[in-house]
């Protein structure tokens, strides 16, 4: 069983990544992890209590062994089923129920290795977001030289606003793993605007400066600014065909016109019950 042409959504955090993730995960032609990968980049993490890395890889960070790695998690955690995805992103089943967590993902390599035997086929695409991988697009390139990429880009002033406030709203963005860095740093952030005591989302590189003395929508912009940086840089290095750019704005204004143009590319069917949920547009974390 093998991976091909995999599909990986590259943008900012709160860029809208995870509504495409959504809609695109509904096509019956790819399998989805339905949620974050970032437990795949565990063994790169800079601390091990850390989920969410800014990770700076290139292509030559990569070792002879890593795409069996990584293709192993994806045999076992990308499902073609929307309720085994929504299990696996049961924080509670994957942590405290692990050996029923680790049953459910045996099971579902089980399926896979059967679904595709009886379809004649020995590979099959998935596809993958985390914002991190702005990071590492040209590590990913080189790992799958088949992988495609959707560049989501949302407008500056609108994902900076939304940035600011995910950094306060403590219910649904917690990061309360990350007071390993106020160890590391020696005090908690002291941001004018946020009242929270933990770092969130990216940590581009420098962001140490910006812990104290500074305004939460700079963060935010320096934040925006960086990940957009990182993924023009890497993308000017890899061939035009093997990306596109799409704007987070006409998705929402132009949905059939904008998925129709994606599954052009990423060469799927726009079909019946991705056009269903498309009409339908489910609320994810993209406000």
């Amino acid at each position: 069983m093998k991976t091909q042409s995999p599909v990986f959504i590259i943008g900012s955090f709160r860029g809208g990544t995870s509504l495409l993730f959504r809609l695109l995960s509904e096509s019956s032609q790819l399998w989805s992890l339905y949620r974050e990968s970032n437990f795949m980049w565990q063994p790169w993490h800079s601390d091990p209590r850390e989920t969410a890395d800014t990770l700076y890889l290139q292509a030559d960070d990569i070792k002879n062994e890593d795409r069996d790695y990584f293709d192993k998690h994806y045999h076992f955690s990308s499902y073609d089923n929307y309720l085994l995805g929504f299990l696996g992103r049961v924080k509670f089943l994957r942590e405290k129920l692990k050996w029923l967590f680790d049953l459910i993902n045996i099971f579902n390599f089980a399926y896979k290795f059967i679904k595709l035997q009886l379809c004649r086929q020995n590979s099959y695409r998935f596809i993958d977001k985390t914002p991190p991988n702005a990071f590492r697009i040209s590590f990913l390139e080189k790992l799958y030289p088949d992988a495609k990429f959707i560049y989501l880009q949302r407008e500056a002033e609108a994902n900076i606003e939304s940035l600011v406030q995910a950094w306060n709203a403590p219910k649904r963005f917690q990061f309360k793993y990350r007071k390993y860095l106020n160890e590391k740093i020696g005090s908690e952030p002291n941001i004018e605007g946020y009242e929270g005591s933990v770092w969130k989302f990216a940590m581009p590189n420098g962001f140490e400066e910006f812990w104290s003395g500074y305004k939460l929508e700079d963060i935010c912009k320096f934040q925006y600014q960086k990940t957009h940086e990182a993924i023009n840089i890497s993308l000017s290095q890899i061939e035009q065909e093997k990306y596109i750019k799409i704007n987070f704005e006409d998705l929402l204004s132009e949905p059939d016109k904008t998925m129709s143009q994606i599954c052009d590319f990423i060469s799927i069917d726009y079909d019946k019950s991705m056009k269903k949920l498309v009409a339908e547009m489910p609320r994810v974390n993209s406000d």
